[in-house]
């Protein structure tokens, strides 16, 4: 090497020598001085690259450690090559090497430097929330703006998130430099009523969520009215997770989905209060690689509390009017567990999810036509397996008048849709696609799961390349009609959840946690024989 070295040296004094002046030798002495002098900087834009690109991978923290390893010893073997490749004939594939490798790392550093911004964009909605309020007037109204109402009397329901109503009349104050005319209501059917009869009040306040409800509860309230303006309301928020050995322990996370189509400012699709459509606990067993889902009716008529301190009996789905730790304190008390995170989704920005995936396959257990309710298309699906783009899956989810028995076989759609999703995201298909992929979920998804744990996940499943098992289990129960107090709605449909079968849930999401593998419609099937068995022999001893 010293002899190449020293060639080198030799050759750097033809570099600034006339050609025409050079013997044929001494010009090939020169043309190696000029490639050499090439090829130092490629070399070093090399190791500035690579430094770069190192940094973000250890930022990152996704590789598993023999990865890590070997990519290291990997790009420090071909960056000592190209280097001592310049003193040699080979300097030629030194150079190509190191121009090939430097635009590889480069693309390495921009796309791990995106992976990095949507975790934390996923993350950005939990210090802080963002609220939506409207302002809402009747349609014949000549107000087409919020400034045109300043001086109207607005009108608002003191039973619901009345904090974040009165910031936001607070705001137009402030904005518009008025104090506002209000009157307060103790329930939205009296806040309706006196908007039609527009003769205390001709503009009420109501969070976007409410808004959804007063038009499912009133007859043509959507025809009747008209939203000027919203106010979006920002609050700090704290919600705590478990930090949790992910990789070694159980545990458990919440799948809350909504089903906004427009997003609110700032939240780019999802936000941390409004209805949950979609309530699935996913107890996963890393080490067992058992994921057990266990969903939830949306309309489960169960004790929920509200931001205002309130308690009470009230649909599910209303329980993250008030936040998304409500609905989870809400499945606490049903099933005695407690999610250690939480992923909220916008169940239609998952169409776009599932595009960038390239489609998933849903084994569905029926047959069965989505009607128009359920999406813009109609779509046929077959017993088994069925390959769906975004357009599809949301039409297989939301489907709930095919079925005779409405929200129950929604549920267990909405698992084999989820099932689908992770399963094709846990592929190696998903490589092909993940720059698309991570696009769509920081637009549709919040979670209260560290950026560090989500990595730890990445790294677990590239550690360990085992398939996981997924199993579902949809919560029975019996509809009827109820009133909904906490969310000033009455004589609404509500499902009543089946205690056995509840109880069945509970003890499959223990076998999970314990480490026991079992087929999920195999134990329940001999769990509900075996209380059939108690109920008849007790009957014959009484």
């Amino acid at each position: 090497m010293s002899n190449f070295i020293s060639r080198t040296k030799n050759d750097m004094h033809y570099l600034f020598v006339k050609s025409k002046t050079l013997s044929k030798k001494n010009k090939k002495k020169k043309h190696r001085a000029i490639g050499f002098i090439i090829g130092i900087p490629l070399i070093i834009l090399q190791l500035v690259t690579m430094i770069l690109f190192l940094l973000q991978i250890f930022k990152l923290d996704i590789l598993p450690l023999k990865y890590l390893i070997g990519l290291n010893a990997f790009l420090l073997l071909i960056l000592g090559y190209n280097l001592l490749s310049q003193f040699t004939k080979a300097h030629i594939i030194g150079k190509i090497l190191s121009v090939f490798l430097s635009g590889i790392m480069i693309f390495g550093f921009l796309f791990s430097s995106k992976v990095i911004s949507s975790l934390n964009k996923v993350n950005s909605g939990i210090s802080t929330r963002t609220d939506t309020v409207d302002i809402v007037v009747l349609n014949n109204d000549p107000a087409s703006n919020i400034k045109e109402t300043i001086s109207y009397t607005y009108g608002f329901s003191s039973n619901i998130n009345s904090d974040i109503v009165t910031k936001a009349m607070n705001d137009i104050n402030v904005d518009y430099s008025v104090v506002l005319a209000t009157k307060e209501f103790s329930s939205g059917d009296a806040l309706v009523n006196s908007l039609y009869e527009n003769t205390e009040i001709k503009a009420i306040a109501v969070m976007d969520s409410m808004y959804i409800t007063l038009c499912e509860q009133n007859e043509d309230f959507d025809e009747k009215t008209k939203i000027v303006g919203t106010v979006a309301i920002t609050t700090e928020t704290k919600l705590s997770a478990t930090e949790k050995k992910v990789n070694e322990e159980p545990f458990i996370v919440y799948l809350s989905g909504t089903d906004t189509e427009n997003g609110v400012e700032g939240c780019e699709g999802v936000t941390l209060r409004g209805r949950t459509d979609v309530n699935i606990l996913a107890v996963c067993n890393p080490t067992t690689r058992q994921m057990l889902l266990i969903s939830t009716p949306r309309d489960s008529y169960v004790t929920i509390s509200t931001a205002s301190g309130k308690t009470g009996l009230d649909k599910l789905t209303h329980a993250s009017n008030s936040g998304v730790e409500y609905s989870i304190d809400a499945l606490k008390r049903l099933y005695g567990v407690t999610a250690d995170y939480f992923v909220r989704i916008n169940f239609t920005g998952c169409v776009n999810i599932v595009n960038a995936l390239g489609g998933i396959t849903i084994n569905s257990d029926v047959e069965f036509t989505n009607g128009w309710e359920a999406w813009y298309n109609s779509y046929h699906y077959n017993i088994g397996p069925n390959e769906c783009d975004g357009d599809r899956t949301i039409a297989f989810v939301r489907e709930r008048k095919a079925f005779a028995n409405g929200d129950f076989q929604r549920g267990k759609n909405q698992e084999a849709a989820l099932q689908g999703i992770i399963d094709k995201a846990t592929s190696p298909a998903i490589l092909t696609n993940y720059s698309a992929v991570l696009d769509s979920i920081s637009d549709v998804m919040l979670t209260n799961m560290p950026t560090s744990t989500i990595s730890a996940l990445v790294k677990g499943q590239l550690n360990d390349s085992r398939p996981w098992n997924i199993q579902s289990y949809s919560i029975d129960g019996t509809t009827g009609t109820r009133d909904c107090p906490l969310s000033d709605i009455y004589g609404a449909s509500v499902v009543f959840p089946d205690t056995d079968s509840i109880n069945c849930a509970i003890q499959m999401m223990s076998k999970t946690t314990n480490g026991e593998i079992f087929d999920v419609d195999e134990f329940a099937e001999q769990y509900m024989e075996s209380l059939s068995s108690t109920a008849s022999t007790t009957k014959s001893n009484n």
